[in-house]
């Protein structure tokens, strides 16, 4: 039976997120994006929330077992500004354009600043590809 935990390695706070990616077999870059952009959008209902799940969640096993997903990485090839569309077109498998035209898209409709903040969070939360 599979757990929920807080990641012991993969984290940037307090493991939830890598643990949440650990659970559902995603990248915690994916799971990361998706928490911030919500908390945004939600005023802060998905900060309180993590912070439950931290109180909550037990902190998981000291083995560590590799994931065999695919991770998100920026990209150094296919950069305009920060490589995160370019990363995400190529972990989606889907021109890169196309993921910068929904970003600008996107920026109109949430009025510019929660989608901002998200890129400029991605960019620091995505590691950079090794090619």
């Amino acid at each position: 039976m599979k757990r929920l935990y807080k990641d012991r390695f993969d984290k940037k706070i307090g493991g939830v997120c890598g643990g949440i990616a650990q659970y559902i077999q995603v990248d915690s870059s994916i799971v990361r994006l998706v928490w911030i952009l919500l908390s945004l959008l939600t005023g802060g209902i998905f900060v309180f929330i993590y912070a439950l799940l931290f109180l909550i969640l037990p902190l998981g096993p000291v083995s560590y077992i590799e994931s065999p997903y695919k991770k998100l990485y920026r990209s150094r090839r296919d950069c305009k500004i920060a490589g995160v569309c370019g990363g995400i077109g190529t972990y989606v498998g889907i021109d890169s354009n196309i993921i910068r035209i929904a970003f600008v898209i996107f920026l109109f409709i949430t009025g510019f600043f929660p989608v901002f903040i998200a890129y400029i969070i991605a960019a620091a939360i995505i590691p950079e590809s090794y090619q």
